[in-house]
């Protein structure tokens, strides 16, 4: 079976020509917002003319030429053109409701409060191991080492007849 058949083909070309069907200004101003933000190299489009074709050419499957998704999606959310982002997900089998102003604001204040209380807690914890760092000295006292003597980790038992754990600690 195969995916991608020319119905679908053809659907898919008629969103992007929605979503990018506007008027010669608003052209123009699709194209210099691709430049100003680096999608599109100005170097590379010496000329205003070429940029204006190099978007109609991404327009035409008949040429190599096509917008990246990161493009299409600047340009959906820049001019407000979603078109092709709805055919998408009903073809993809999803319902699409867009979120109120409001809503969108109150969760994006949610989420900084929640952002900022993490931040308190790093910051407190970061503080507190600053703390104890400050308070522990600096070097730890350790008796000097005599050259030639093995280094001892534990008390020394050598006075004790039984140096066993079970001798040391009272055990019959």
């Amino acid at each position: 079976m195969a995916w991608t058949t020319e119905a679908w083909l053809r659907e898919a070309l008629a969103a992007l020509k929605r979503t990018l069907d506007v008027d010669a200004r608003t052209k123009n101003e699709m194209v210099q917002f691709l430049l100003d933000e680096g999608f599109w190299d100005k170097d590379r489009l010496s000329t205003w003319e070429s940029a204006i074709a190099k978007f109609n050419s991404c327009l035409n499957p008949n040429k190599s030429e096509f917008f990246k998704v990161g493009e299409l999606w600047a340009l959906a959310k820049r001019f407000g053109r979603h078109d092709l982002f709805i055919a998408m997900a009903a073809d993809l089998g999803y319902e699409v409701r867009r979120v109120p102003t409001a809503e969108r604001q109150q969760q994006l204040l949610e989420d900084l409060v929640q952002l900022q209380a993490q931040h308190v807690e790093h910051v407190e914890r970061i503080n507190s191991l600053m703390a104890q760092l400050q308070a522990a000295p600096s070097t730890a006292a350790s008796p000097p080492m005599i050259p030639g003597q093995r280094p001892q980790f534990s008390q020394d038992w050598t006075g004790a007849a039984d140096h066993s754990v079970v001798a040391r600690e009272g055990c019959p």
